[in-house]
C-alpha cells in the first residue's frame, strides 16, 4: 500500500499529466550555473545547441560566478558560434544558407542584450532580422521591437509595433485573444497608451477591462494554465501605472 507522501507524488505527476505543454513550455536544466537565470535566458540559448555540443561547454566553470558573468559568459558563446558558422558558409551568408539557425542564434543574443541592459545592441540585433526576414517571420521581433520601444520610453513607436502584431497573434491558430502572446502584447498596447498621457490613459483604462474580461473566460480554454498569471501580470502592470496613493 502507497504511503501518503507516494500517493500525493503520484496525484502531482497525474495533474502533470493532465496540464498541457505548449512548444514554447521549456523545463531550465536543474544545474547550478542555470539557478535564478531566467528560464527564457536558457530556452533561447540551449535551442540553439545539439546535445553533443552542449556537453563541451564549460557551464560548471561558470556555475558559482555572478549573474552578469554567466549572461556575459552565454553571449560570448552564442557569438562565437555565429561567427564560425557564418565562416564555414563564406561566401554564402547564413540568413540566406540557414535562416532558421540564424534567427535562433539571433534570439538568444538579443535575449541576452536585454538582460545585460544593452539597448543600443539589442536594437541592432533586432533590426537587423527585420531587415532580412519576410512574411511571418518577422512577426516575433516586431513584437521586441514593440517592447524594446516602450523601454526606451518610445511611447508611439512601440503602441504602433504592437498593433500590427496583435492582430496576428489572436488569429494564428495556435495562438488565440486568450494566448500569452496575445496577452502580453496587448499589455505592451495598455503600458504604452497609459503613459502616453491625457485622453490615452481612459483609452488604456478600457482597454485593461477588455482584457480582464478576457482572462476571465481562459478558464474554460486550452490556456487555462496560465490564468492566474496572467491576471497577475495585469494587476501589477494597472499597479504600477497608477498614481502613487491612488484608490483607484
Amino acid at each position: 500500500m502507497a504511503s501518503p507522501a507516494e500517493n500525493k507524488q503520484q496525484q502531482q505527476q497525474q495533474q502533470q499529466q493532465l496540464v498541457p505543454r505548449f512548444e514554447w513550455d521549456f523545463d531550465v536544466p536543474d544545474t547550478p550555473f542555470w539557478k535564478d537565470l531566467d528560464f527564457r535566458v536558457a530556452r533561447n540559448f540551449l535551442v540553439c545547441y545539439e546535445p553533443s555540443e552542449l556537453e563541451k561547454i564549460p557551464f560548471g566553470d561558470h556555475a558559482s560566478r555572478p549573474e552578469s558573468h554567466r549572461l556575459e559568459f552565454l553571449l560570448a558563446e552564442l557569438q562565437s558560434k555565429l561567427a564560425a558558422q557564418q565562416a564555414s558558409l563564406a561566401p554564402e551568408e547564413i540568413h540566406e544558407a540557414k535562416p532558421d539557425l540564424w534567427r535562433r542564434l539571433l534570439l538568444g543574443i538579443e535575449t541576452l542584450q536585454r538582460y545585460l541592459g544593452m539597448p543600443e545592441e539589442e536594437a541592432e540585433t533586432i533590426r537587423l532580422v527585420l531587415s532580412n526576414t519576410a512574411g511571418d517571420a518577422r512577426v516575433p521581433w516586431l513584437n521586441m521591437l514593440a517592447d524594446l520601444d516602450l523601454r526606451n520610453g518610445n511611447l508611439v513607436e512601440a503602441e504602433s509595433a504592437a498593433r500590427e502584431v496583435l492582430p496576428w497573434m489572436q488569429k494564428h491558430e495556435k495562438l488565440g485573444v486568450d494566448s500569452p502572446q496575445a496577452l502580453g502584447t496587448t499589455r505592451t498596447i495598455i503600458h504604452s497608451m497609459w503613459k502616453q498621457g491625457g485622453g490615452r490613459v481612459d483609452e488604456a483604462r478600457r482597454l485593461v477591462a477588455e482584457t480582464e474580461a478576457v482572462i476571465q473566460g481562459m478558464r474554460l480554454g486550452k490556456f487555462s494554465k496560465y490564468q492566474d498569471e496572467e491576471r497577475r501580470m495585469l494587476q501589477d502592470l494597472v499597479v504600477s501605472l497608477e498614481p502613487q496613493g491612488s484608490g483607484g
